[in-house]
């Protein structure tokens, strides 16, 4: 499998540039980098890195350039990236992104652990060492793992308050965030449509720890996140078949993620 190491090729994730590239991208018609890039008043590849980002988040449409019903829909209701439901579709979007292999590791193993030093991610990479080079595994991905670190406690997601930088280079993880189900309810879309495409069940049991699963990358503890299941059970988003060996949930067919985003938006300070 071939992997990305670098999201922005070292660059930060500066919530001022990539609103200003996003924003720029669905208030214009013009799909030409270049046109874009001056419009943005940023370089040329820093504007491309972050059109890329943008498309792994669901916002745009990689080497079209096309919009996307997402991405619209959070251009109109929340376009300078400052909810927090927002942001943390974009966390679940990135972690489980494969591609990404710095951050996927990273944001999967988050969920085993309450505390850690930069340098304790190293061993997730080592089976990397002869599929790069050697450069980039000395260097981008430590460099990498500083920008997830940074983007968690410096830029994009700070707001979350999902990794807390502690004391001596230590870094507290947070457990059992507070997020609408609504949001989880997204995830658990894109999950389906990430690795279980077309499945008309999904096991609650890969969901809650298997690699990629939603209450893992959100590092919510299983109590937590049947009791969000049970709620949207009530609502009717989704069923619980749980009778004899069954342990799974069933949701509507397709992909639902723009949906329940609007669910999400509609009911903001109710």
């Amino acid at each position: 499998m071939d992997y990305k190491i670098q999201a922005l090729n070292g660059f930060q994730l500066y919530p001022d540039q990539i609103v200003t590239v996003f924003r720029s991208f669905y208030e214009s018609d013009e799909k030409d980098l270049d046109v874009l890039t001056e419009i943005t008043g940023l370089n040329r590849r820093k504007t491309r890195l972050l059109l890329n980002f943008l498309a792994d988040l669901g916002l745009s449409e990689k080497r079209t350039f096309n919009r996307t019903k997402l991405g619209q829909l959070v251009y109109k209701e929340d376009g300078f990236f400052q909810d927090d439901g927002t942001l943390w579709l974009f966390h679940y979007m990135i972690a489980s992104n494969e591609f990404i292999v710095v951050w996927n590791r990273i944001l999967n193993y988050l969920y085993q652990i309450d505390e850690f030093e930069a340098t304790d991610f190293d061993f997730l990479f080592v089976d990397l060492k002869d599929q790069i080079s050697e450069y980039s595994y000395k260097k981008h991905i430590r460099q990498e793992i500083s920008t997830v670190i940074k983007t968690y406690t410096e830029t994009l997601l700070k707001s979350l308050d999902f990794i807390e930088e502690d004391y001596d280079g230590r870094y507290l993880v947070h457990r059992n965030p507070d997020i609408d189900d609504a949001i989880l309810l997204v995830c658990i879309y894109q999950y389906r449509e990430k690795f279980f495409k077309g499945a008309t069940a999904l096991p609650i049991g890969e969901l809650i720890s298997g690699n990629n699963g939603v209450a893992r990358i959100f590092t919510i503890d299983e109590y937590s996140f049947r009791e969000a299941l049970e709620r949207m059970k009530n609502r009717g988003w989704l069923t619980i078949e749980s009778r004899g060996n069954l342990d799974q949930i069933r949701l509507q067919d397709g992909d639902h993620t723009v949906e329940y985003m609007k669910e999400y938006y509609s009911k903001r300070g109710s």
